[in-house]
């Protein structure tokens, strides 16, 4: 099955989604790099856990503020120029925390980084599929997650460079200004969104643009008509807090919110993103050298981006919600494995800890990971979709924030054993709620999926326990039809048997 097709992208949309991927690469790299800059730049500045988890998760207190900026930034200079803007701020947050010889020069660095995160997390999404055919929509929305995770691998082969210079975690460090940079020269070349522009009453602009980016005129005259058609639906949209009273008052819309926000607080209540930013940290504990955490750390980086490829070819085919539900308990009892093998000696531990790690990822990346995102992106309404999707993006953020905080902290009170176990039972948890209470989106046009909703939450959880009991059943029928078979086969094979012998006695 086709996952990705080519026949409607002109050479300028590859160009522009080549360049925004690199925004998606900025935030995935800078996780990795403070990775392996953590193993040096605590015992530098002589910081206790507390100010460790603040240094290494400042970037998600920026992340907040950014993705409240960036509808302000998105709305009067458009998409490409929220791109610019936070490419700009990339850079120069990048150059200071890598010349910082002050503790609060870093912490400020590090925000001041975040707030570039914030932006490209809620800029690049919407600048994809508002210059995208509906045909590849989907698939462009999945490349920019693909970014992330090269950036993860990119970072953490710049640590692996890196680990043995003087002074090399400045280098590590500065290593985030290399895929804004990029970004900044790629947007020279790559249009506007369309759609921002008749916003703007620049139907003239937005067509050349929509010229660039369809293969037909006739494409873009229609798209431009689509698009006009629905500005005058979005005009009609009033005021914050008219759309809050909307959200809060609509039921169907209140639990796809709920899902949402539910959806990101499990993914990072199962501790991976901490894992990201500390697995040096836990490497180290379990008993193994800087440099081999660094170059583990690598391998680590590039399984995310392997595991990560399968989600193109079995999401639309297998769907959603299965794939949560068939992943998360073996996410579940890896988090407890790597949790277990602090009890063993040092070749147990990083034995143990290495099998967890890499098996929990090969679990993760075509499931919890990038699913919560696919389905949060497909349950709002068109009318309060960027809104619902700020509230989500906010609770990613700030329990990623708390999650990445307290790791330190939670590795020296709780030790591995208990953090790692809390991890385990949280996404136990989770699983049971999703299996219940997850209504699959697969196959169903955007404008239908909010009527999923519709229905009260007990309505799914009978529907999904009586999909398993009919499963099991079905399982029993063909168990039984089959030894049916082997017995009425048996039992003809004995009567031709005996009328045989019958038979033979009779001529005797």
């Amino acid at each position: 099955m086709r996952w990705f097709s080519t026949e409607n992208i002109t050479t300028r949309l590859y160009m522009l989604s080549f360049v925004v991927a690199f925004g998606g690469c900025t935030v995935g790299i800078d996780i990795s790099l403070v990775n392996g800059a953590q193993l040096f730049f605590v015992s530098r500045f002589q910081l206790n856990d507390s100010l460790h988890g603040l240094t290494s998760a400042a970037t998600l207190i920026g992340a907040v503020i950014g993705s409240f900026m960036s509808s302000i930034i998105n709305l009067f200079i458009g998409r490409k120029g929220a791109m610019l803007v936070a490419s700009f701020i990339a850079v120069g947050a990048g150059l200071i925390e890598a010349f910082a010889n002050i503790w609060g020069v870093l912490l400020f660095a590090r925000i001041f980084l975040g707030t570039s995160f914030g932006i490209y997390s809620a800029t690049i999404p919407i600048y994809l599929s508002e210059s995208a055919p509906s045909t590849v929509r989907g698939a462009l929305t999945a490349i920019y997650q693909l970014s992330l995770t090269f950036g993860l691998f990119f970072g953490a082969v710049a640590d692996a460079a890196f680990v043995q210079v003087d002074h090399g975690w400045r280098l590590m460090l500065g290593s985030v200004i290399v895929p804004p940079s990029l970004c900044l020269i790629g947007l020279i070349f790559t249009p506007e969104s369309p759609r921002w522009l008749i916003f703007k009453c620049k139907e003239a602009e937005a067509f050349r643009c929509l010229l660039k980016l369809r293969k037909t005129e006739t494409e873009a005259l229609q798209d431009l008509s689509l698009i006009k058609a629905s500005m005058t639906m979005d005009s009609q949209q009033s005021s914050w807090y008219q759309v809050l009273k909307k959200i809060l008052m609509t039921k169907r819309i209140r639990r796809a919110v709920s899902v949402g926000i539910f959806l990101q607080v499990a993914r990072q209540l199962s501790g991976v993103n901490a894992m990201s930013y500390y697995i040096d940290v836990v490497l180290r504990k379990a008993g193994l050298s800087i440099s081999t955490t660094i170059y583990i750390s690598v391998a680590y980086m590039f399984g995310t981006v392997l595991f990560t490829l399968p989600l193109f070819w079995i999401v639309d085919r297998f769907g959603r919600r299965i794939l949560l539900v068939a992943t998360m308990p073996v996410i579940s009892l890896m988090l407890l494995l790597i949790g277990f093998s602090f009890y063993g000696n040092e070749h147990i531990r990083i034995s143990l800890c290495l099998v967890g790690f890499f098996i929990m990822r090969a679990f993760f990346s075509p499931g919890l990971g990038p699913v919560s995102w696919i389905i949060t992106s497909e349950i709002f309404p068109l009318q309060v979709r960027a809104e619902c999707l700020s509230i989500v993006s906010f609770a990613s953020y700030a329990f990623n924030f708390i999650i990445s905080f307290a790791f330190p902290d939670m590795l020296s009170q709780m030790k591995a054993q208990g953090a790692f176990s809390f991890f385990s039972g949280f996404t136990l948890l989770s699983w049971i709620i999703f299996f219940l209470f997850i209504p699959e989106t697969k196959g169903i046009e955007l404008e239908s999926v909010e009527q999923l909703f519709e229905k009260p939450w007990n309505e799914h959880a009978r529907k999904h326990i009586y999909q398993v009991v009919e499963l099991v059943a079905s399982h029993r029928k063909k168990e039984v039809s089959t030894v049916d078979m082997i017995i009425q086969s048996s039992s003809s094979k004995s009567c031709v048997s005996m009328t045989t012998t019958h038979q033979e006695e009779m001529k005797e």
